[in-house]
Protein backbone atom coordinates (compact mmCIF):
# COMPACT_ATOMS: atom_id res chain seq x y z
CA UNK A 1 0.00 0.00 0.00
CA UNK A 2 0.54 3.56 -0.91
CA UNK A 3 2.98 5.60 2.02
CA UNK A 4 1.88 9.45 1.99
CA UNK A 5 4.84 11.88 3.97
CA UNK A 6 5.02 15.13 4.37
CA UNK A 7 8.18 15.94 6.17
CA UNK A 8 9.37 19.53 6.72
CA UNK A 9 13.09 19.79 6.09
CA UNK A 10 15.40 21.99 8.58
CA UNK A 11 18.85 22.88 7.53
CA UNK A 12 20.52 24.86 10.23
CA UNK A 13 16.62 25.26 12.12
CA UNK A 14 15.39 26.71 9.22
CA UNK A 15 12.60 25.31 7.09
CA UNK A 16 13.20 24.03 3.62
CA UNK A 17 10.22 22.73 2.23
CA UNK A 18 7.83 20.23 1.72
CA UNK A 19 8.54 17.09 0.29
CA UNK A 20 5.78 14.85 -0.74
CA UNK A 21 6.33 11.02 -1.27
CA UNK A 22 3.27 9.10 -3.42
CA UNK A 23 3.26 5.42 -4.15
CA UNK A 24 0.42 5.51 -6.45
CA UNK A 25 -1.21 8.51 -7.95
CA UNK A 26 -4.45 7.84 -6.30
CA UNK A 27 -2.54 8.30 -2.92
CA UNK A 28 -2.50 12.16 -3.63
CA UNK A 29 -5.02 14.42 -1.48
CA UNK A 30 -7.02 15.84 -4.79
CA UNK A 31 -7.77 12.51 -6.36
CA UNK A 32 -10.47 10.19 -4.99
CA UNK A 33 -11.05 7.73 -7.73
CA UNK A 34 -11.81 4.58 -6.61
CA UNK A 35 -8.87 2.26 -6.27
CA UNK A 36 -10.89 -0.71 -7.67
CA UNK A 37 -12.11 1.29 -10.87
CA UNK A 38 -8.17 1.97 -11.24
CA UNK A 39 -7.66 -1.78 -10.85
CA UNK A 40 -10.28 -2.72 -13.70
CA UNK A 41 -9.03 -0.61 -16.43
CA UNK A 42 -5.31 -1.20 -15.50
CA UNK A 43 -6.65 -5.36 -16.24
CA UNK A 44 -8.49 -3.77 -19.12
CA UNK A 45 -5.19 -2.43 -20.96
CA UNK A 46 -3.42 -5.56 -20.16
CA UNK A 47 -6.11 -7.89 -21.80
CA UNK A 48 -6.02 -4.83 -24.69
CA UNK A 49 -2.46 -5.65 -25.29
CA UNK A 50 -2.84 -9.24 -25.15
CA UNK A 51 -0.30 -9.71 -22.40
CA UNK A 52 -0.49 -13.48 -20.80
CA UNK A 53 1.99 -15.16 -19.15
CA UNK A 54 3.50 -18.87 -20.48
CA UNK A 55 1.49 -22.40 -19.92
CA UNK A 56 3.43 -24.29 -17.28
CA UNK A 57 3.12 -28.67 -18.67
CA UNK A 58 4.52 -31.82 -17.76
CA UNK A 59 7.20 -33.53 -20.48
CA UNK A 60 7.20 -37.01 -21.46
CA UNK A 61 9.67 -37.33 -18.47
CA UNK A 62 7.60 -35.79 -16.06
CA UNK A 63 9.70 -32.34 -15.89
CA UNK A 64 7.86 -29.03 -16.05
CA UNK A 65 8.20 -27.02 -19.27
CA UNK A 66 6.91 -24.33 -20.13
CA UNK A 67 5.37 -23.10 -23.70
CA UNK A 68 3.76 -19.55 -24.80
CA UNK A 69 0.05 -19.08 -24.02
CA UNK A 70 -1.67 -18.97 -27.75
CA UNK A 71 -4.61 -16.14 -27.19
CA UNK A 72 -7.37 -14.67 -29.09
CA UNK A 73 -7.46 -10.86 -28.80
CA UNK A 74 -11.28 -10.12 -29.29
CA UNK A 75 -10.80 -7.55 -27.14
CA UNK A 76 -8.89 -5.65 -30.25
CA UNK A 77 -11.30 -7.10 -32.77
CA UNK A 78 -14.54 -5.83 -30.48
CA UNK A 79 -13.53 -1.93 -30.11
CA UNK A 80 -11.69 -2.10 -33.11
CA UNK A 81 -14.99 -2.94 -34.55
CA UNK A 82 -16.93 -0.14 -32.50
CA UNK A 83 -14.88 2.78 -32.80
CA UNK A 84 -14.65 1.93 -37.23
CA UNK A 85 -18.28 2.22 -36.88
CA UNK A 86 -18.79 5.41 -34.84
CA UNK A 87 -16.10 7.55 -36.36
CA UNK A 88 -14.38 6.74 -39.70
CA UNK A 89 -12.55 7.91 -42.67
CA UNK A 90 -16.01 9.43 -44.07
CA UNK A 91 -17.04 11.29 -41.06
CA UNK A 92 -17.18 15.03 -42.04
CA UNK A 93 -17.04 17.94 -39.36
CA UNK A 94 -17.15 21.63 -40.46
CA UNK A 95 -18.72 24.90 -38.97
CA UNK A 96 -20.78 27.59 -40.91
CA UNK A 97 -18.89 30.37 -41.04
CA UNK A 98 -16.24 30.05 -43.75
CA UNK A 99 -13.46 31.48 -41.49
CA UNK A 100 -13.34 29.44 -38.41
CA UNK A 101 -13.90 26.36 -40.87
CA UNK A 102 -10.50 27.22 -42.37
CA UNK A 103 -9.05 27.96 -38.78
CA UNK A 104 -10.65 24.01 -37.67
CA UNK A 105 -9.61 22.54 -40.82
CA UNK A 106 -5.46 23.69 -40.49
CA UNK A 107 -6.27 22.74 -36.43
CA UNK A 108 -7.64 18.45 -37.43
CA UNK A 109 -4.97 18.79 -40.47
CA UNK A 110 -2.57 19.88 -38.30
CA UNK A 111 -3.09 17.08 -35.62
CA UNK A 112 -3.91 14.51 -38.34
CA UNK A 113 -7.04 14.21 -36.75
CA UNK A 114 -9.19 11.68 -38.29
CA UNK A 115 -6.33 9.50 -38.00
CA UNK A 116 -5.57 9.79 -35.03
CA UNK A 117 -8.48 10.14 -33.43
CA UNK A 118 -10.09 6.68 -34.55
CA UNK A 119 -7.28 5.29 -33.62
CA UNK A 120 -7.35 6.49 -29.86
CA UNK A 121 -11.02 5.89 -29.67
CA UNK A 122 -10.37 2.32 -30.37
CA UNK A 123 -8.29 1.76 -27.17
CA UNK A 124 -10.87 3.83 -25.05
CA UNK A 125 -13.51 1.79 -25.79
CA UNK A 126 -10.93 -1.26 -24.95
CA UNK A 127 -9.74 0.47 -21.59
CA UNK A 128 -12.32 2.36 -20.20
CA UNK A 129 -12.62 6.08 -21.66
CA UNK A 130 -10.73 8.27 -23.23
CA UNK A 131 -10.19 12.17 -23.25
CA UNK A 132 -8.79 14.86 -25.44
CA UNK A 133 -7.06 17.65 -24.13
CA UNK A 134 -6.30 20.43 -26.45
CA UNK A 135 -3.26 22.95 -25.78
CA UNK A 136 -1.03 25.41 -27.45
CA UNK A 137 2.21 24.32 -28.79
CA UNK A 138 4.34 27.50 -27.81
CA UNK A 139 7.22 26.47 -30.07
CA UNK A 140 4.91 26.07 -33.36
CA UNK A 141 2.10 28.52 -32.07
CA UNK A 142 -0.02 26.33 -33.24
CA UNK A 143 -3.02 24.15 -31.02
CA UNK A 144 -2.06 20.81 -30.32
CA UNK A 145 -4.68 17.54 -29.51
CA UNK A 146 -3.18 14.93 -26.85
CA UNK A 147 -4.98 11.91 -26.23
CA UNK A 148 -5.37 10.87 -22.51
CA UNK A 149 -6.56 6.90 -22.08
CA UNK A 150 -8.18 5.84 -19.21
CA UNK A 151 -5.41 4.99 -16.91
CA UNK A 152 -4.36 8.68 -17.22
CA UNK A 153 -7.49 10.45 -16.44
CA UNK A 154 -8.25 10.83 -12.65
CA UNK A 155 -11.29 13.11 -12.11
CA UNK A 156 -11.61 15.32 -9.51
CA UNK A 157 -15.00 16.75 -9.74
CA UNK A 158 -18.12 15.78 -11.44
CA UNK A 159 -22.19 15.33 -11.85
CA UNK A 160 -24.52 12.93 -13.11
CA UNK A 161 -23.89 14.32 -16.88
CA UNK A 162 -20.28 15.37 -16.80
CA UNK A 163 -16.47 15.33 -15.52
CA UNK A 164 -15.70 19.02 -15.05
CA UNK A 165 -12.33 18.52 -13.32
CA UNK A 166 -10.03 16.27 -13.21
CA UNK A 167 -5.46 14.90 -12.93
CA UNK A 168 -3.83 13.95 -15.93
CA UNK A 169 -1.19 11.87 -15.79
CA UNK A 170 2.33 11.84 -18.04
CA UNK A 171 5.18 9.27 -17.04
CA UNK A 172 8.38 9.99 -18.71
CA UNK A 173 11.70 7.91 -18.40
CA UNK A 174 14.81 9.21 -18.58
CA UNK A 175 18.46 7.47 -18.32
CA UNK A 176 20.37 8.95 -15.88
CA UNK A 177 24.14 7.70 -15.12
CA UNK A 178 23.50 4.02 -15.14
CA UNK A 179 19.67 4.25 -13.73
CA UNK A 180 16.48 4.79 -15.58
CA UNK A 181 14.41 7.70 -13.67
CA UNK A 182 10.61 8.06 -14.00
CA UNK A 183 9.05 11.55 -14.19
CA UNK A 184 5.21 11.86 -13.41
CA UNK A 185 3.53 14.98 -14.34
CA UNK A 186 0.52 15.50 -12.81
CA UNK A 187 -1.95 18.34 -14.41
CA UNK A 188 -4.68 19.56 -12.57
CA UNK A 189 -7.32 20.96 -14.08
CA UNK A 190 -9.63 22.92 -11.65
CA UNK A 191 -12.35 25.35 -11.13
CA UNK A 192 -12.39 28.70 -8.44
CA UNK A 193 -14.76 30.91 -8.23
CA UNK A 194 -15.71 31.10 -12.10
CA UNK A 195 -11.99 31.00 -12.64
CA UNK A 196 -10.13 27.70 -14.56
CA UNK A 197 -6.83 27.03 -12.99
CA UNK A 198 -4.35 24.42 -14.41
CA UNK A 199 -2.00 23.55 -11.48
CA UNK A 200 1.18 21.49 -12.27
CA UNK A 201 3.08 18.98 -10.30
CA UNK A 202 6.28 16.81 -11.07
CA UNK A 203 7.15 13.83 -9.72
CA UNK A 204 10.59 12.12 -9.38
CA UNK A 205 11.04 8.03 -8.82
CA UNK A 206 13.57 5.44 -9.60
CA UNK A 207 11.39 2.63 -9.45
CA UNK A 208 8.42 2.68 -12.57
CA UNK A 209 5.62 0.99 -10.11
CA UNK A 210 5.78 4.27 -7.83
CA UNK A 211 5.27 7.77 -8.16
CA UNK A 212 7.99 9.17 -6.10
CA UNK A 213 8.79 12.59 -4.74
CA UNK A 214 7.40 15.33 -5.81
CA UNK A 215 10.31 17.85 -7.16
CA UNK A 216 10.72 21.14 -9.01
CA UNK A 217 9.21 21.35 -12.71
CA UNK A 218 12.47 22.51 -13.57
CA UNK A 219 14.04 19.03 -13.04
CA UNK A 220 12.75 18.10 -16.32
CA UNK A 221 14.02 20.06 -19.15
CA UNK A 222 10.84 19.68 -20.93
CA UNK A 223 8.58 20.96 -18.13
CA UNK A 224 11.13 23.64 -17.38
CA UNK A 225 8.95 26.52 -19.05
CA UNK A 226 5.39 25.28 -17.25
CA UNK A 227 4.38 27.78 -14.14
CA UNK A 228 2.57 25.64 -10.77
CA UNK A 229 -0.42 27.07 -11.56
CA UNK A 230 -2.22 29.11 -14.62
CA UNK A 231 -5.37 31.24 -14.20
CA UNK A 232 -7.50 31.07 -17.35
CA UNK A 233 -10.70 33.11 -17.62
CA UNK A 234 -13.08 33.24 -20.31
CA UNK A 235 -13.79 29.75 -20.66
CA UNK A 236 -16.92 28.22 -20.62
CA UNK A 237 -15.65 24.24 -19.82
CA UNK A 238 -12.75 22.48 -18.99
CA UNK A 239 -9.83 22.24 -21.42
CA UNK A 240 -10.57 18.44 -21.86
CA UNK A 241 -13.29 16.44 -23.06
CA UNK A 242 -13.64 13.21 -21.52
CA UNK A 243 -15.57 10.49 -24.58
CA UNK A 244 -17.68 7.21 -22.28
CA UNK A 245 -19.23 4.32 -23.92
CA UNK A 246 -22.86 4.76 -23.94
CA UNK A 247 -24.41 2.81 -20.83
CA UNK A 248 -24.49 2.71 -17.31
CA UNK A 249 -21.08 1.73 -15.41
CA UNK A 250 -22.86 -1.38 -13.74
CA UNK A 251 -19.43 -2.10 -12.00
CA UNK A 252 -19.35 0.99 -10.00
CA UNK A 253 -23.13 2.35 -10.05
CA UNK A 254 -21.03 5.49 -8.21
CA UNK A 255 -18.15 5.93 -10.74
CA UNK A 256 -18.09 8.78 -13.14
CA UNK A 257 -15.87 7.02 -14.92
CA UNK A 258 -16.61 4.85 -18.38
CA UNK A 259 -16.91 1.23 -18.67
CA UNK A 260 -14.59 -0.71 -21.57
CA UNK A 261 -16.67 -2.69 -24.54
CA UNK A 262 -15.55 -5.66 -23.07
CA UNK A 263 -15.99 -5.05 -18.91
CA UNK A 264 -18.94 -7.53 -18.59
CA UNK A 265 -17.48 -10.01 -21.10
CA UNK A 266 -14.11 -10.95 -19.22
CA UNK A 267 -15.20 -14.00 -18.34
CA UNK A 268 -16.31 -15.32 -21.62
CA UNK A 269 -12.82 -13.81 -22.71
CA UNK A 270 -10.69 -15.67 -20.39
CA UNK A 271 -13.08 -19.10 -21.48
CA UNK A 272 -12.14 -18.30 -24.91
CA UNK A 273 -8.66 -17.97 -24.71
CA UNK A 274 -8.27 -20.86 -22.70
CA UNK A 275 -10.60 -23.35 -25.40
CA UNK A 276 -8.53 -21.57 -27.86
CA UNK A 277 -5.11 -22.16 -26.30
CA UNK A 278 -6.06 -25.77 -25.78
CA UNK A 279 -7.16 -26.29 -29.27
CA UNK A 280 -4.29 -25.17 -30.71
CA UNK A 281 -2.09 -27.22 -28.34
CA UNK A 282 -3.84 -30.23 -29.20
CA UNK A 283 -3.47 -29.50 -32.92
CA UNK A 284 0.43 -29.20 -31.70
CA UNK A 285 0.32 -32.33 -30.05
CA UNK A 286 -2.17 -34.32 -32.23
CA UNK A 287 0.26 -35.96 -34.39
CA UNK A 288 2.30 -39.30 -33.87
CA UNK A 289 2.32 -40.90 -30.44
CA UNK A 290 4.75 -43.50 -29.49
CA UNK A 291 4.50 -45.58 -26.23
CA UNK A 292 7.43 -47.23 -25.24
CA UNK A 293 8.44 -49.68 -22.45
CA UNK A 294 10.62 -47.71 -20.16
CA UNK A 295 13.71 -50.10 -21.04
CA UNK A 296 13.81 -47.15 -23.64
CA UNK A 297 13.89 -44.11 -21.28
CA UNK A 298 16.54 -45.62 -19.19
CA UNK A 299 19.68 -43.24 -19.06
CA UNK A 300 22.80 -44.52 -20.25
CA UNK A 301 26.62 -43.78 -20.16
CA UNK A 302 28.95 -42.97 -23.16
CA UNK A 303 32.92 -44.03 -22.43
CA UNK A 304 33.13 -41.15 -21.42
CA UNK A 305 30.96 -40.68 -18.47
CA UNK A 306 28.59 -38.52 -20.60
CA UNK A 307 24.31 -39.38 -20.38
CA UNK A 308 22.74 -40.22 -23.61
CA UNK A 309 19.12 -40.68 -24.54
CA UNK A 310 17.36 -42.17 -27.17
CA UNK A 311 14.52 -40.26 -27.41
CA UNK A 312 14.06 -36.47 -27.22
CA UNK A 313 13.30 -35.13 -23.73
CA UNK A 314 11.83 -31.84 -24.61
CA UNK A 315 8.32 -33.40 -26.55
CA UNK A 316 5.63 -35.08 -25.33
CA UNK A 317 5.65 -37.22 -27.62
CA UNK A 318 7.18 -40.11 -26.34
CA UNK A 319 5.17 -41.67 -23.84
CA UNK A 320 6.72 -44.34 -21.61
CA UNK A 321 5.09 -47.30 -19.41
CA UNK A 322 6.63 -50.07 -17.13
CA UNK A 323 6.81 -53.60 -18.58
CA UNK A 324 8.44 -56.94 -18.11
CA UNK A 325 9.05 -57.10 -21.54
CA UNK A 326 10.37 -54.43 -23.73
CA UNK A 327 7.99 -52.73 -26.16
CA UNK A 328 7.76 -49.93 -28.63
CA UNK A 329 4.27 -48.88 -30.80
CA UNK A 330 2.81 -46.07 -32.10
CA UNK A 331 -1.00 -44.35 -32.63
CA UNK A 332 -2.05 -40.94 -33.78
CA UNK A 333 -4.81 -39.35 -31.28
CA UNK A 334 -7.95 -37.58 -33.36
CA UNK A 335 -8.49 -34.07 -33.32
CA UNK A 336 -11.32 -32.43 -31.68
CA UNK A 337 -12.02 -29.91 -34.19
CA UNK A 338 -15.48 -29.61 -34.68
CA UNK A 339 -15.99 -29.49 -30.61
CA UNK A 340 -13.40 -26.79 -30.03
CA UNK A 341 -14.89 -24.77 -32.63
CA UNK A 342 -18.36 -25.47 -31.61
CA UNK A 343 -17.22 -24.40 -28.18
CA UNK A 344 -15.10 -21.06 -29.63
CA UNK A 345 -18.53 -19.76 -31.40
CA UNK A 346 -20.42 -20.33 -28.26
CA UNK A 347 -18.39 -18.29 -26.56
CA UNK A 348 -18.31 -15.57 -29.35
CA UNK A 349 -21.99 -15.68 -29.47
CA UNK A 350 -22.29 -14.78 -25.59
CA UNK A 351 -19.69 -11.80 -25.99
CA UNK A 352 -21.65 -10.87 -28.85
CA UNK A 353 -24.58 -10.35 -26.75
CA UNK A 354 -22.47 -8.95 -23.66
CA UNK A 355 -20.58 -6.18 -25.94
CA UNK A 356 -23.90 -4.88 -27.61
CA UNK A 357 -23.30 -6.28 -30.94
CA UNK A 358 -25.69 -8.62 -33.20
CA UNK A 359 -25.57 -12.09 -33.45
CA UNK A 360 -23.07 -13.23 -36.17
CA UNK A 361 -21.19 -10.23 -35.93
CA UNK A 362 -17.81 -12.20 -34.93
CA UNK A 363 -19.05 -15.53 -35.12
CA UNK A 364 -20.16 -17.51 -37.88
CA UNK A 365 -22.82 -20.11 -38.47
CA UNK A 366 -21.22 -20.75 -42.29
CA UNK A 367 -24.75 -20.59 -43.83
CA UNK A 368 -25.91 -16.87 -44.30
CA UNK A 369 -24.17 -13.67 -43.82
CA UNK A 370 -26.83 -10.54 -43.10
CA UNK A 371 -26.69 -7.38 -45.28
CA UNK A 372 -27.00 -3.90 -43.71
CA UNK A 373 -30.70 -3.63 -45.01
CA UNK A 374 -31.73 -6.74 -42.93
CA UNK A 375 -29.59 -5.29 -40.61
CA UNK A 376 -31.76 -2.45 -40.13
CA UNK A 377 -35.01 -4.10 -41.03
CA UNK A 378 -33.91 -6.53 -37.85
CA UNK A 379 -33.43 -3.82 -35.71
CA UNK A 380 -29.93 -4.62 -35.46
CA UNK A 381 -28.39 -4.52 -31.73
CA UNK A 382 -25.18 -3.83 -33.46
CA UNK A 383 -26.96 -0.59 -35.27
CA UNK A 384 -28.56 0.82 -31.77
CA UNK A 385 -24.81 0.39 -29.93
CA UNK A 386 -23.58 2.30 -32.88
CA UNK A 387 -26.48 4.65 -32.75
CA UNK A 388 -26.11 5.34 -28.88
CA UNK A 389 -22.15 6.10 -29.11
CA UNK A 390 -22.73 8.55 -32.32
CA UNK A 391 -24.75 10.62 -29.91
CA UNK A 392 -21.50 10.18 -27.37
CA UNK A 393 -18.75 10.89 -29.62
CA UNK A 394 -21.15 13.87 -31.69
CA UNK A 395 -21.73 15.95 -28.42
CA UNK A 396 -17.85 15.12 -27.28
CA UNK A 397 -16.58 16.50 -30.98
CA UNK A 398 -18.92 19.74 -30.24
CA UNK A 399 -17.60 20.47 -26.87
CA UNK A 400 -13.59 19.83 -28.51
CA UNK A 401 -14.52 22.66 -31.24
CA UNK A 402 -15.70 25.46 -28.45
CA UNK A 403 -12.51 24.37 -26.61
CA UNK A 404 -10.36 24.57 -29.45
CA UNK A 405 -11.70 28.42 -30.38
CA UNK A 406 -11.82 29.56 -26.67
CA UNK A 407 -8.35 28.19 -26.61
CA UNK A 408 -6.98 29.77 -30.06
CA UNK A 409 -8.92 33.23 -28.51
CA UNK A 410 -7.24 33.30 -25.64
CA UNK A 411 -3.57 32.81 -26.83
CA UNK A 412 -4.95 35.53 -29.81
CA UNK A 413 -3.88 32.46 -32.19
CA UNK A 414 -7.41 33.28 -33.60
CA UNK A 415 -9.63 36.64 -33.44
CA UNK A 416 -12.78 35.42 -35.79
CA UNK A 417 -16.57 34.63 -34.49
CA UNK A 418 -16.24 31.14 -31.98
CA UNK A 419 -20.20 31.01 -31.77
CA UNK A 420 -20.58 29.38 -34.92
CA UNK A 421 -22.43 26.43 -36.04
CA UNK A 422 -21.49 22.61 -35.95
CA UNK A 423 -22.29 20.25 -38.44
CA UNK A 424 -21.09 16.39 -38.16
CA UNK A 425 -22.13 14.23 -40.58
CA UNK A 426 -21.36 10.70 -39.70
CA UNK A 427 -20.94 7.72 -42.42
CA UNK A 428 -23.96 6.00 -42.40
CA UNK A 429 -23.43 4.02 -45.36
CA UNK A 430 -22.39 1.27 -43.32
CA UNK A 431 -25.94 1.02 -42.65
CA UNK A 432 -28.07 2.84 -43.99
CA UNK A 433 -29.12 3.49 -48.08
CA UNK A 434 -28.60 6.95 -49.11
CA UNK A 435 -31.41 6.34 -51.54
CA UNK A 436 -33.82 4.99 -49.69
CA UNK A 437 -33.05 7.80 -46.89
CA UNK A 438 -34.12 10.27 -49.71
CA UNK A 439 -36.76 8.97 -50.74
CA UNK A 440 -38.01 9.01 -47.23
CA UNK A 441 -37.43 12.49 -46.32
CA UNK A 442 -38.88 13.37 -49.91
CA UNK A 443 -42.13 11.52 -49.06
CA UNK A 444 -42.54 13.56 -45.60
CA UNK A 445 -42.39 17.00 -47.62
CA UNK A 446 -44.84 15.83 -50.54
CA UNK A 447 -46.98 14.51 -47.90
CA UNK A 448 -46.22 18.19 -45.64
CA UNK A 449 -45.06 16.17 -42.63
CA UNK A 450 -41.60 17.95 -42.83
CA UNK A 451 -40.12 21.24 -44.25
CA UNK A 452 -37.64 21.54 -46.55
CA UNK A 453 -35.40 22.82 -44.26
CA UNK A 454 -35.55 19.99 -42.01
CA UNK A 455 -35.19 17.28 -44.78
CA UNK A 456 -32.23 19.10 -45.92
CA UNK A 457 -30.76 19.08 -42.78
CA UNK A 458 -31.43 15.63 -42.19
CA UNK A 459 -30.25 14.11 -45.27
CA UNK A 460 -26.94 16.39 -45.92
CA UNK A 461 -25.86 16.87 -42.19
CA UNK A 462 -25.96 20.80 -42.82
CA UNK A 463 -26.37 23.04 -40.10
CA UNK A 464 -28.94 25.60 -40.54
CA UNK A 465 -28.03 28.01 -41.73
CA UNK A 466 -26.44 25.88 -44.69
CA UNK A 467 -29.87 24.27 -45.17
CA UNK A 468 -31.13 27.58 -45.60
CA UNK A 469 -28.10 28.57 -48.11
CA UNK A 470 -29.38 25.30 -50.06
CA UNK A 471 -32.94 25.98 -50.43
CA UNK A 472 -32.16 29.87 -51.49
CA UNK A 473 -30.22 28.35 -54.27
CA UNK A 474 -32.68 25.81 -55.52
CA UNK A 475 -34.87 29.01 -55.25
CA UNK A 476 -32.98 30.97 -57.66
CA UNK A 477 -32.54 28.07 -60.01
CA UNK A 478 -35.99 27.46 -60.25
CA UNK A 479 -36.63 31.92 -61.23
CA UNK A 480 -33.32 31.79 -62.89
CA UNK A 481 -32.27 34.22 -60.93
CA UNK A 482 -28.27 34.43 -59.46
CA UNK A 483 -27.98 33.53 -56.30
CA UNK A 484 -26.03 36.29 -54.92
CA UNK A 485 -29.35 38.80 -56.33
CA UNK A 486 -31.41 36.49 -54.84
CA UNK A 487 -29.97 36.29 -51.35
CA UNK A 488 -29.98 40.19 -51.20
CA UNK A 489 -33.32 40.09 -52.21
CA UNK A 490 -34.37 38.11 -49.03
CA UNK A 491 -32.31 39.79 -46.95
CA UNK A 492 -34.12 43.40 -47.93
CA UNK A 493 -37.09 41.91 -47.30
CA UNK A 494 -35.94 40.63 -44.08
CA UNK A 495 -33.48 43.76 -42.94
CA UNK A 496 -35.38 46.62 -45.18
CA UNK A 497 -32.61 48.87 -47.25
CA UNK A 498 -30.68 50.82 -44.73
CA UNK A 499 -29.37 47.25 -42.75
Amino acid sequence: MFEKLKNLLRIGGAKVGVVQTLNDITDHPKISTNANELMRIRENKRIYRNTFGDVTYTNSDGHEMKRPFHSLNVSKVVSRKLSKLVFNDGCDISVDDKIADKFLQEVFSDNKFRKNFGEELEAGYAIGGLALRPYVDTNSNKIRISYCRADTFYPLQSNTNDISEAAIATVTQQTEGQKTIYYTLLEFHEWENGTYFIRNELYRSEEQSQVGVKVALSALDKYASLQEEVAMKGFSRPLFVYIKLAGKNNIDLNSPLSLSVIDNAKRQLIDINEKYDEFMWEIEEAKRKILASDHFFKVRYDEKGNPTRRFDSKTGVFQHLKSDEPFIDEFSPSLRSKEFIDSINFILRIIELQTGFSSGTFSFDGQSVKTATEIISENSETFSTRSDNVLIVEEALKELITTIFELAKAYKLYSGKTDVGVNIDFDDGVFQSQDAKADYYSKLVTAGLSSKLSAIQKLTGATEKEAMKIIYEIRAESLDLDYSTQEENSARSMLGDDE
